[in-house]
């Protein structure tokens, strides 16, 4: 079941005389809600990601942390210092670094994750099969890990995190290895998660996250410049310069703003999947 998240004036930094990765963040994020976290490299978007997985505080029990955080009913003054898998499920940015490398095959690598959960029972072989077509790589099925291109690695990275049903799936850059079809492969499973699994992903481009996310979130030296809708995010015009791809959805802000016209094209397919008049 997807967990709600409530983040309260959470403040972290990696030491006494660090400046903050993290300054007074809150945000609230429904169950099964898809978020996306934007800016540019160093807002802080891998630090709320691995704060919210509890692998920060596990790795690092020196920041100096102040806030409190609520993941579905557990909650923690400051931040979790245990790993919160699979209750949270987080695919890092570099996914080689995910892979196991103790197993042969992509499917034994799946089933490793659920031998590690004691679910690799009866049905687990369907569950793998099924997993690996839902994501458009069964035919890496007997593929060795450590021998799959970069988009590859990521699709089987988050293969062996989806298997485990997290509540709260974390996706740190997801896109920045995969080619346009592979992009609209995992829109398709995001989409298909909305309401089962909170999703939360990082960017530093606009593009992905304004296709698919219900909110967008600018961060910017580790504070929150802007929440809002993807529709709302652009007529306001809040987008910050330095979010990749910002130049061209702030150019669409003053004709999206005009009536719109019944002529198809572009502009019209923009205002409807943004859910514009």
């Amino acid at each position: 079941m997807a967990a709600r998240i409530d983040i309260l004036s959470l403040s972290l930094r990696y030491s006494d005389t660090a400046l903050p990765a993290l300054d007074s963040v809150s945000l609230e994020i429904p169950q099964g809600g898809c978020v996306g976290i934007v800016g540019p490299t160093g807002s802080g978007k891998s630090t709320l990601l691995h704060t919210l997985s509890g692998i920060l505080g596990k790795h690092h029990p020196e920041v100096v942390v102040s806030g409190q955080l609520c993941i579905g009913s557990d909650t923690f003054q400051g931040i979790p210092r245990e790993v919160l898998f699979p209750t949270v499920g987080l695919v890092l940015q570099d996914p080689f670094i995910q892979i196991s490398g103790v197993r042969d095959t992509v499917t034994e690598e799946l089933r490793f994750t659920l031998e590690n959960l004691d679910a690799a029972g009866q049905g687990s072989d369907q569950l793998i099969q099924t997993m690996l077509s839902s994501l458009g790589i069964e035919h890496l099925a007997d593929r060795a890990p450590t021998t799959l291109s970069g988009g590859e690695t990521q699709r089987v990275a988050l293969a062996s995190i989806l298997i485990s049903n997290p509540s709260v799936l974390l996706l740190d850059e997801p896109v920045t290895a995969l080619d346009a079809t592979a992009q609209n492969r995992l829109r398709s499973i995001l989409k298909s998660l909305r309401g089962r699994t909170t999703v939360l992903l990082t960017d530093s481009q606009i593009d992905f996250p304004m296709s698919v996310c219900d909110t967008i979130v600018v961060l910017d030296r580790g504070r929150i410049e802007a929440c809002a809708k993807p529709a709302e995010l652009l007529l306001t015009g809040k987008l910050l310069t330095n979010v990749g791809g910002s130049e061209h959805w702030s150019s669409l802000v003053t004709p999206l703003n005009q009536p719109s016209s019944r002529r198809p094209g572009p502009l019209n397919r923009i205002r409807k999947a943004l859910g514009l008049p």
